[in-house]
């Protein structure tokens, strides 16, 4: 197995480049995070989320399809929110498909609140408000509840940005 290069943006230490690209996805959508905000045991396996997102709920990155199921979803059930997981790279904004998907708690009713739809959803901006939501794929054209816009918009400026990042090889002392 090949080791993921460990990365510095913004003050952290991220695991893997993949993290770090995602920290800076966060940053050109305006949203915000926490990177490993805190740890949890689940059934008795330790556990610690890639990242916080107030807004959003937890969001994990993973470099490959392999993830313990069952541990994402009993993680959701306890802390009653979202769980949102990434596989491989950051996708090309032209692709038009989701890249993520969504643990929900089973307990969950969001009575009016975002729906969430398990897979190939994404982060979606409202055209009109700039309220980011996180959908479907397949319904992002789909308006949302937040306003009088017409449709929600991929973000694709900050797919791109985070595509694109680059970082130094290795730590280097700061001079």
């Amino acid at each position: 197995m090949i080791k993921a290069i460990e990365t510095r943006y913004k003050g952290h230490r991220f695991r893997s480049r993949l993290e770090a690209r995602w920290a800076v996805f966060f940053d050109a959508s305006g949203i915000k995070w926490i990177y490993e905000k805190e740890g949890f045991s689940v059934n008795g396996k330790p556990y610690l989320p890639d990242f916080y997102l107030p807004e959003f709920g937890y969001f994990e990155v993973k470099g490959r399809y392999e993830y313990d199921d069952q541990l994402m979803q009993e993680f959701a059930n306890e802390i009653r929110e979202p769980l949102f997981v990434a596989f491989e790279e950051i996708p090309l904004p032209e692709s038009g498909r989701g890249y993520l998907k969504t643990f929900i708690p089973q307990s969950y009713a969001p009575e009016g609140e975002m729906m969430y739809w398990g897979y190939d959803d994404m982060f979606l901006e409202c055209d009109e408000c700039g309220k980011i939501s996180v959908q479907n794929a397949v319904y992002d054209t789909i308006k949302g509840n937040c306003c009088e816009g017409s449709r929600e918009m991929s973000l694709e400026h900050a797919l791109m940005e985070a595509r694109e990042a680059r970082f130094e090889h290795g730590d280097k002392p700061k001079v």
